[in-house]
């Protein structure tokens, strides 16, 4: 829970455009960055496995149930 109140406060600093991003206020953004493509690359590779698995429960269907190649 902790990680994810920090990872959001840096995510939200790197949208901050008042203060210039040089210093101390610059690694936070840095970090925010990084949390922000790990949330993103998370969410993206959840939704292709998800629609591999659709792909192959039809596939199975078409292979075994309507052809009957599948015993």
């Amino acid at each position: 829970m902790p990680i994810l109140i920090v990872g959001t406060f840096c995510a939200l600093m790197y949208f901050f455009f008042s203060v210039p991003h040089t210093g101390a206020v610059g690694r936070v953004a840095r970090f925010g960055v990084l949390f922000l493509m790990i949330g993103f690359g998370a969410s993206f590779g959840y939704t292709v496995m998800g629609r591999l698995s659709l792909l192959i429960g039809r596939v199975l269907f078409l292979l075994k149930d309507w052809l009957g190649l599948i015993t």
